[in-house]
């Protein structure tokens, strides 16, 4: 019943209480009869007078005080309630004045406990971590954003092992429960996609009967063990492709010392093959640096203004010579009006130099390399270009043997070799095109490759426009 309306008050209730109220009338009235001060008559009438005006005036009062009640046992519920109207009750002036204290206060009250509960759900739902929470049952009983966006919406009330399927984390919890002592854990989930997880599982400080009793907070560390793994490899195969040359270079100086220490024609050949092996370590040893460098910039995009036309038009010069031993031709197809670059020139000279140089090595003997450079509205499917209308597009096509498509998305791994004995033999440290990756991802560009087996191989690099955010 809304407090602003009016209770009706019982017949029951408003008799019992009128012949409560009138009873000491009743009495006394008796009383002055049975002395022969009243006589039935006058004693009737006006005991029927003292029913009359007791009902009139309790029948308002029990309507206010069922108000009132009404009122109370709702504030007790939490329900939304208006000041009520208590009529009869209002003429007392004490008690309207701490009723609407009452209900003014009462209101505040909720309105800041509703303000902590909207900033605390604002602040689990902001947290990056993915928080889940269960009971004793192992069915989760709330999440965080973080958590529905990886495991879909609508999680309350599911069996953990359902939105979960990994034996590891529901046997940490298990442990959590029984035990009452947190821990730390990680499994891998390989569906939809293979991800890597740290579980911190917490008891949570507070009983509650079907409520909250774990914690389980989720870090993604699927990028951290790729990145640990790639530290890894690298690790290995950086000492692989220096021990090789200095075991090369220590196998020929103690030769030269013993079997071969008079031999003139050994002694050249050796030595040439050790400058060689000295080269290639001092090529390696720079890449590497390079490398280290780039990385270390990675976040700090490039805001220079570069023109593109005069690097390639360099970098030709530059490998003339190469191309002559191979009796290859670099064409290049520039347009004038191409406008700059926007980034670092050292660095886009490394990349367009990289490309040239691999372009010659692994191109076939009296063939060409095309270098073009044009502005393409036909950018592809990558964040850094979503808000861009165009970009500068300079390609270099070799016409050598072809990459085999399963190859493609590695290449630009380091030390990753499609015919390792054939880089090793033509120079290459295995870094050159790790370096160009790294270089266009800093200058928030995007490097697409193209090859055919037996036809030749198309890098293309796509750069932003200089004043064109």
């Amino acid at each position: 019943m809304p407090t602003g309306s009016k209770p009706s008050v019982p017949f029951s209730i408003l008799l019992r209480t009128v012949a409560l109220v009138t009873s000491p009338a009743l009495i006394t009235l008796a009383v002055l009869v049975g002395v022969g001060t009243l006589s039935l008559n006058q004693f009737l009438y006006s005991y029927a007078a003292i029913l009359i005006a007791t009902t009139l005036f309790l029948r308002p009062f029990l309507a206010s005080v069922g108000t009132l009640t009404v009122y109370v046992n709702e504030l007790a519920e939490d329900k939304q309630v208006q000041e009520p109207d208590l009529g009869f009750l209002s003429a007392m002036s004490e008690l309207s004045t701490s009723l609407v204290r009452l209900h003014h206060s009462w209101e505040n009250k909720k309105q800041q406990m509703g303000n902590i509960i909207t900033e605390r759900e604002i602040l689990v739902d902001s947290l990056p971590d993915i928080l889940v929470m269960c009971n004793d049952d192992h069915v989760i009983v709330r999440t965080n954003k973080a958590a529905r966006t990886i495991f879909g919406q609508n999680l309350a009330n599911k069996p953990l092992r359902t939105v979960i399927p990994n034996d590891v984390l529901a046997n940490g919890v298990s442990a959590v429960i029984e035990e009452l002592k947190g821990r730390e854990v990680e499994f891998r989930l390989d569906d939809p996609v293979p991800r890597d997880f740290r579980a911190i599982i917490e008891r949570f400080p507070i009983a509650s009967t079907g409520g909250i009793s774990v914690i389980i907070t989720l870090n993604d560390v699927t990028e951290l063990k790729r990145v640990e793994k790639m530290r890894a490899d690298f690790v290995a195969n950086a000492s692989h492709e220096i021990r090789t040359p200095l075991a090369s270079i220590k196998g020929f100086v103690e030769t030269l010392r013993g079997p071969a220490k008079d031999d003139p024609e050994a002694r050249d050949e050796f030595l040439k093959v050790m400058d060689e092996q000295a080269t290639r370590m001092t090529n390696l040893i720079t890449d590497l640096l390079s490398l280290s460098k780039i990385e270390m910039n990675a976040h700090s995009t490039p805001q220079g203004k570069v023109d593109v036309l005069r690097i390639i038009r360099n970098e030709k010069e530059t490998f003339s010579w190469l191309a002559k031993e191979k009796d290859m031709t670099i064409r290049i197809e520039l347009s004038d009006t191409l406008p700059p670059a926007r980034g670092e020139e050292r660095e886009l000279m490394q990349v367009v130099h990289n490309l040239i140089g691999n372009a010659i090595k692994y191109g076939n003997a009296s063939t060409e390399v095309t270098v073009t450079a044009r502005v393409t509205s036909m950018l592809p499917q990558d964040p850094n270009f979503v808000n861009q209308d165009r970009a500068i597009c300079v390609s270099i096509t070799d016409r050598g043997e072809g990459i085999p498509k399963q190859h493609l998305p590695r290449l630009t791994e380091r030390f990753y070799r499609v015919d390792s004995a054939r880089t090793r033999t033509i120079g290459g440290t295995g870094l050159g095109l790790a370096i160009v990756k790294h270089i266009i991802n800093r200058h928030r560009g995007v490097l697409a490759i193209d090859s055919v087996v037996g036809e030749g191989s198309t890098f293309s690099v796509f750069l932003p426009i200089y004043g064109e955010e």
